[in-house]
Formats: structure tokens, sequence, C-alpha cells
């Protein structure tokens, strides 16, 4: 696997379990583990795949404490197997058949009751919804439950509950739905493709269309709230980081989104933050968008640069990240962008820290030091050559707008 789509891939398994609070492995060809979050106890999840089917892209297993587990093949023959999850309270016979399982030794009991504590209560379907989405953001494609399991025959043996029957029955007598998995892909794939007005025209074809995702809370306005957090969080995840949004930058996004969420007061407040906030994520994938022109190993440059304004960033090491030598990454470069790598490392830098002015309350100091400036005066004189204000000017300015 080369180092761009590991670190792509890690990335994304992150984000997956700070959105889901499910852990992870990421296994190579040979079920070496190169990845597991969190990292203790130390567990061998890919063992309890052994004699499945290997052609399976995705596959869930159920061990005797029914806990359940997802294998997700992706493309170069790794995989990643995220689990447990349970459809039952979290109890002590539950973290002690947990760790019998996992041979995880007293000693690390805090750490096994933390995985437990962080996993959400799922249902099969709920499960395969979630090892879905994660496949999609890695290699693109949608994964269709009826193809890849008997779900009459394996929902026996991952226990739904009374109360989430009874639930269902609720829902259809009230005509209350979660969207459907298809409607849901399609909404964040147009964010993706950064073109906002594709993505009204798509909204607009039903006006009362919103995410749903049944009974969440017990107040209309929180479980607005949740539905809202879900959905800003799956954005960050499906939309903005496959489609070359710096991380550091989405996570910021997605904590301001969700402060907003948090302090609205009504309902409305909370829908019309939605479509901000998809519209805004809309608009700046929008601006990352490349022109045909470019090619892959260029791509990659772009990408390595915006994700690493934060370090010391050296021309070696954007060579690198594409295994060239410096002048011929440098010529190509020049040759389909029209800049230098320098130059765009500078752009990226002062594109960075107009993002930082607006979204956070980092001192001139600690923007210029973070963004690998030589120094905050440098940084000052930088920034007004190429926007025409200083940085405080530049987040008066924005701060009075908003």
């Amino acid at each position: 696997m080369d180092t761009a789509r590991y670190i792509r891939i890690t990335n994304l398994c992150m984000l997956f379990f700070r959105a889901e609070g499910i852990a992870f492995s990421l296994y190579d060809k040979r079920d070496t583990c190169h990845l597991q979050y969190p990292e203790e106890p130390q567990r061998n999840t890919a063992a309890l795949f052994a004699g499945r089917d290997p052609a399976r892209t995705l596959d869930i297993c159920t061990t005797p404490s029914h806990a359940g587990y997802a294998s997700i093949r992706i493309k170069g023959g790794w995989r990643i197997v995220i689990g447990p999850v349970y459809n039952a309270r979290l109890n002590e016979s539950l973290v002690d058949a947990f760790m019998a399982e996992n041979r995880i030794p007293a000693a690390q009991r805090h750490a096994a009751d933390t995985i437990l504590e962080a996993a959400p209560n799922l249902s099969l379907l709920e499960f395969f919804d979630k090892a879905a989405y994660l496949y999609y953001c890695m290699d693109g494609e949608i994964l269709d439950p009826s193809v890849y399991f008997d779900l009459t025959n394996d929902r026996d043996s991952f226990t739904v509950g009374r109360d989430a029957v009874e639930n269902l029955l609720e829902r259809k007598e009230n005509e209350k739905f979660h969207n459907s998995y298809q409607w849901e892909l399609r909404f964040y794939d147009l964010i993706r493709q950064g073109d906002p007005e594709r993505l009204m025209a798509f909204l607009m074809q039903d006006s009362s269309a919103r995410l749903g995702h049944g009974t969440m809370a017990d107040t209309p306005l929180r479980q607005a709230k949740n539905i809202f957090i879900g959905c800003i969080t799956k954005i960050g995840m499906m939309s903005a980081i496959p489609a070359g949004m710096d991380v550091e930058l989405t996570y910021q996004l997605i904590d301001s989104y969700v402060l907003d969420c948090e302090r609205a007061a009504t309902v409305p407040e909370i829908d019309r933050l939605q479509l901000s906030a998809a519209l805004d994520f809309c608009r700046r994938l929008g601006e990352l968008r490349l022109p045909a022109d470019i090619s892959r190993e260029v791509y990659t440059c772009m990408s390595y640069i915006r994700n690493h304004v934060n370090t010391p960033l050296s021309l070696d090491d954007v060579a690198a990240s594409i295994g060239r030598s410096v002048s011929y990454t440098g010529n190509l470069f020049k040759k389909e962008t029209g800049q230098t790598l320098g130059n765009y490392i500078a752009e990226c830098r002062l594109e960075e820290a107009k993002s930082l002015l607006y979204y956070t309350d980092m001192t001139l100091a600690e923007i210029s030091s973070y963004l690998c400036f030589s120094s905050q005066s440098y940084f000052q004189n930088v920034f007004k050559k190429e926007y025409g204000v200083t940085p405080m000017q530049y987040r008066r300015q924005h701060h009075t707008e908003s």
C-alpha cells in the first residue's frame, strides 16, 4: 500500500472511531496488524473470520457472547475489522465474555471497559450500514445488504430485541422512517462533488426532505440536534476528507457546527443550520476540485501539501510522497499547475491561516508557529501582500460579517 493511501485509510478509520465509537484493526494480506485503535487491550480480531469466505468484500460475524464484528476487504488485499458492537446493555457479564473471547488479561479490564462503553448499541442492519459506508469511503462502491447476507437467517444470530421491533411497528404506523441508505449516499456524494446548485436541486425535489434516523431522543429539539451531529460527522467522513479537504480543518468545521447546533433553541434553527453546513462544505469542496488535466501524481502532491501545512514541509518530502525525484516532481508540478511547489506550499499555508483566523481564537503568534512561518512579522507581511489586509484586519472583517 502506498504511503498516501495508507495515510488516507488510517485517517478515515480514526474519523470513523470518533464518529461511531466502534474500535477497529487494520490488517495486511498476511493478517499482520498494522494499526489498532484503541491500542489497548491487544486483540486478534482477524482470527474471528478464520475459515470464512475470503472473497467476501464485507463479512459480519457474531461471537458466542453475541458481540458483532465486521471484516471489510479493501483494494490491495488489506482489510479492516471493526467491532465489537452489541445489541444489549453493557454489564459486567458482557465485559467478562469480551475479555475471555479475546484472551485479555485482568490487568487490562479498564481498557476493555473503555472499548465497550464507546461502542454503540446496534442491530445487524444498522451495523451493516455503518460498515458499508466505511467501505464506500475507502473504495467508493455501494454495497447492497441483500447481496452479501441472507438477512432472514442471520437475523436470529444477532438479536434485534423486542424494543427495536416495537419501535419499527410504531414508525410504520406513524410514517416515521429512516432515510433510505441510497438517499443518504446520494446526499453525501453531491456534497463531495462540490456543486452547490446540484445539491440544492436534489434537496428541492422534495421540500420536506430531511435526514431522518428514527427516534433518537425524548424531545423534538434533542432529536434534531442528535440528527444534525450525526449528519455533520458523516459529511466530514464521507464527503470532505475523501475529496481532499484537510483533516484538521474538517475536524474544526465539524466542532464549530456542533457548537452552533448546541446553542440553537428551536428545530427550525437546526434545519437551517443543517442546510447551511451542507452547502458550506459543498462550496469548499468545489474550490478544491482540480482541472481535468491534473495527473494523479500532481494531485497526490497537492493533497500531501494541504495535509502537512503545519509541518516543516520540504520539497524532498513532497517528492517522496509520489516516489519521485525533486527535479521531476517540481517540473511536472509547474507544467500542470503553472506554479512552483514552493509557491503552492505558501499558498496553502495562507489559506489555512485564513481558516484559523476565522474559525478559531488562536493568536497571530500561535498561527504563525503552527503553520511554520519563520516569524510572526514575516507571516503578517506575507499575508498582507497576498490579501491586501493584515491578519487582524481580516479577522475583524469576517467577525463583523458573521
